[in-house]
């Protein structure tokens, strides 16, 4: 089933860090006129103190569409997703993630 993701004007985006566990997927609400650019700080923010040392602008973005499903506990690398678009820091979130996104998914993962 498809869920509105774009509820009071945001964009409500799971992301995993590349390499970690379904669980430990993590929500960013973020309107959908910001850019990736945008995205990379909110990540930065929410994943304190994990990427302390590291610049957003290092972080590289990868949109997926990776189904959450009941082996949560085995880690997700970005090597064993089939399909993946590496997301450059001036494109739109608009302009990335189109209409509505399916439930129990992750959209980011985060290198």
């Amino acid at each position: 089933m498809l869920r509105d993701t774009m509820t009071n004007n945001r964009l409500s985006l799971f992301c995993l860090v590349d390499g970690e566990a379904a669980s430990n997927a993590f929500p960013v609400d973020i309107m959908p006129s910001k850019t990736i650019g945008d995205l990379k700080d909110l990540i930065k923010t929410k994943k304190a103190p994990r990427f302390d040392d590291v610049a957003a602008d290092e972080l590289t973005l990868w949109h997926v569409s990776v189904p959450d499903d009941d082996d949560d506990d085995l880690p997700i690398s970005l090597g064993s997703v089939p399909e993946k678009k590496k997301l450059k820091a001036t494109s739109k979130l608009s302009q990335v993630f189109i209409g509505e996104l399916p439930d129990d998914t992750i959209h980011v993962i985060v290198q």
